[in-house]
């Protein structure tokens, strides 16, 4: 099986490849801020309702600009946002770090807006172009790789993170989460030399010139669009609710310090590394219904049973169930990602794919900046994790529904031709 995926893996474009590993890079700074920035900022006296605050602005700057973004880019060439993106994440990243121990929150907020941008850059134009520069057969596998950066990102910031903090107690050197930060942080600025002889094939689709409406609405085909993305809604405010703020979870029902964390998102994005690599073949074996509906009922699951845990968090052996249940959570609810993704820009078509591409990073930021203001209140008004949790249960619940709906107008589609 090793020798199949590494044989079908290898044969992705080398330009290909070299965005990927760019996206890798800025996926690093990202996956290293929401490991261990929350807890930072908790030690620093930032509570929960403010942190929430902050990580609203990360998606704040997408929310505006997303949209507008997916429209102005259709039929450009995607290399210039790419090494945007390659910059504006670290060195807003070294800004957060630098500016959150003076608490000038204002500023915070801009960087932590300024951030999201860059990150926006990254997500909105990576799907695209890996859909026009990549042959139909091996398309599966370059999303899927493209997933999986999340989790090696994960993988390489938590690993990292631990093996500093234990060479650093043994030497008996000061260290402490904004010393892991800046390391990864500039590590991060490498994604720039994957980019600078990065050659991308022509866009086939012509440059959208102008935003008239009338113009923007023959375009595109958007009963199609917002069909795809009515799914992408409703897991994505569910999910705002839990993913940003997992490590507070944690942090704050099992005492567990960043460098545990590290260990446990670095341990649990192994897997999700792992089971995102086989995805084409799941896929291929499975189809679209199986491999997404089946996924994400039973990360639901799992969700709910990390929920409980806080209710019985008296007992020492329920933190073991807390571990096991988050390791199997994430990998489950990841799996159906690059899936999911292929199946939205095939069923939208090539002519709409840098829009339903922004439009669904917008979506994601809109629902996790409201996400983020919602569980800032249920917080402030002492609602239990627990609950919050379940919330986002019911949300995926929902979310699964609809793209079982998705999943058959598309087969529809296929069978006419």
């Amino acid at each position: 099986m090793i020798r199949r995926l590494w044989g079908r893996y290898r044969s992705i474009p080398s330009n290909v490849l070299a965005a990927i590993a760019a996206v890798f890079m800025v996926n690093l700074s990202n996956m290293a801020f929401m490991l261990i920035l929350n807890i930072y900022l908790k030690k620093l006296g930032y509570d929960d309702t403010v942190i929430a605050s902050f990580v609203s602005y990360r998606f704040l700057g997408v929310l505006i600009l997303g949209f507008p973004f997916g429209l102005f880019i259709r039929g450009r060439k995607l290399k210039p946002y790419l090494i945007a993106a390659s910059l504006i994440v670290p060195i807003a990243s070294l800004g957060i770090l630098f500016v959150i121990p003076l608490k000038i929150e204002i500023l915070i907020k801009f960087l932590f807006g300024l951030w999201g941008v860059g990150v926006m850059f990254s997500h909105v134009t990576i799907l695209p172009f890996i859909m026009r520069n990549t042959p139909k057969d091996r398309i599966s596998e370059a999303i899927s790789l493209e997933f999986a950066t999340w989790s090696m990102a994960s993988i390489v910031a938590g690993v990292s993170i631990s093996i500093s903090v234990f060479i650093a107690s043994r030497l008996e050197l000061p260290f402490n989460e904004a010393t892991a930060l800046f390391g990864i942080i500039m590590i991060t600025f490498s994604g720039l030399f994957f980019l600078i002889r990065l050659v991308e094939i022509k866009p086939k689709t012509e440059i959208q010139q102008g935003f008239r409406i009338k113009e923007i609405y023959h375009y595109y085909h958007w009963r199609r669009i917002i069909k795809a993305s009515v799914p992408t809604i409703i897991i994505a405010v569910g999910a705002g609710l839990t993913i940003p703020f997992m490590n507070l979870f944690f942090y704050s029902v099992f005492n567990l310090d960043f460098d545990k964390f590290s260990i446990l998102g670095s341990a649990t994005a192994v897997v999700v590394a792992v089971s995102s690599l086989t995805i084409p073949i799941i896929r291929k074996k499975f189809g679209f219904s199986k491999t997404i509906i089946g996924s994400q009922i039973m990360g639901t699951f799992f969700l709910v049973m990390l929920a409980m845990t806080e209710i019985f968090v008296e007992y020492e052996w329920i933190i073991f169930l807390a571990f096991f249940a988050y390791l199997m959570r994430q990998p489950l609810m990841n799996m159906s990602g690059p899936v999911s993704s292929e199946l939205t820009m095939d069923y939208v078509g090539e002519s709409n794919q840098e829009l339903i591409s922004a439009l669904q990073s917008s979506i994601w930021s809109a629902s996790w900046f409201l996400s983020a203001k919602i569980f800032q209140i249920l917080r402030h008004l002492d609602i239990a994790y627990y609950r919050i949790f379940l919330i986002t249960a019911g949300m995926y619940s929902l979310g699964t529904l609809g793209y079982y709906f998705l999943i058959r107008d598309y087969k529809k589609i296929k069978a006419k031709g």
